[in-house]
């Protein structure tokens, strides 16, 4: 199949552009993000036009369900859509299960409802925040920007697999120091790490909300770690900072 005898649509523009910004992405997180009214089997058929033609790129990897896993990158021909997808950024395969749990960070995040009254209504990946990075800065796994009723706001968001020492933690949040009109959102793995990410950010007065991953994916709105007020609320509480002072009182 060529590319001249496949018909573009708005939502293959999405997909490109998802594989693009974040590496490497599986068909599931692709439905959640791109497409979540499509089932992920009638979605997969896409992708693998979309590889075909090489506006995708595709890799299969061990281990997920069936043994194997399909992952979805922006491919050669990428650029003819945008030629920000020329030499498209790839995790090592190192960092391959870090890129992947920002994926499904992101799908959770974006989930209608899952974050209460706040949602998300605009994303970038890795690749998309590497076009403006500076030396010496923080380099974040995604940033967000989302809305609660008149109110907006924006995070960096850090996915955090518990592997790194609490002395890599202190140097990355002393970067994002220098960043303080954006508060950073930490999504790693249980509730006592969360809470000790949180009183270390609090330390250096770092503006960090922590959480894990368990609460992140649970029916009820997640809870988080408030570094800079020192305690857990709702997430969807920090759109409405008022209101949540006069309850405390």
């Amino acid at each position: 199949m060529s590319r001249s005898n496949i018909i573009l649509r708005p939502r293959d523009h999405e997909l490109v552009r998802a594989a693009w910004s974040l590496g490497w992405v599986t068909c599931r997180v692709l439905t959640d993000v791109v497409s979540p009214m499509t089932s992920a089997k009638t979605l997969a058929g896409r992708l693998s036009q979309l590889a075909s033609v090489g506006l995708l790129r595709r890799r299969r990897v061990v281990g997920g369900p069936g043994g194997h896993l399909w992952l979805y990158g922006a491919g050669r021909r990428a650029s003819a859509i945008d030629p920000a997808y020329a030499d498209a950024w790839r995790p090592p395969d190192f960092h391959l299960a870090h890129t992947l749990e920002v994926g499904d960070t992101l799908a959770a995040l974006l989930a209608p409802g899952r974050l209460g009254a706040l949602s998300v209504n605009e994303w970038k990946g890795q690749a998309e925040l590497l076009t403006w990075h500076c030396p010496g800065d923080a380099m974040a796994d995604l940033a967000i920007r989302w809305t609660c009723g008149a109110r907006a706001g924006s995070w960096l968001v850090e996915v955090d697999r518990g592997t790194e020492s609490r002395h890599a933690l202190r140097r990355k949040f002393l970067r994002y120091l220098h960043a303080p009109e954006r508060e950073v959102l930490v999504v790693t793995t249980t509730e006592e790490r969360a809470r000790n990410i949180a009183l270390l950010a609090r330390e250096l007065g770092a503006p960090a909300l922590t959480t894990d991953r368990r609460s992140l994916n649970a029916e009820n709105v997640p809870q988080v770690y408030d570094a800079r007020l020192g305690r857990r609320r709702p997430v969807d509480e920090i759109a409405c900072p008022p209101r949540y002072e006069e309850r405390s009182r």
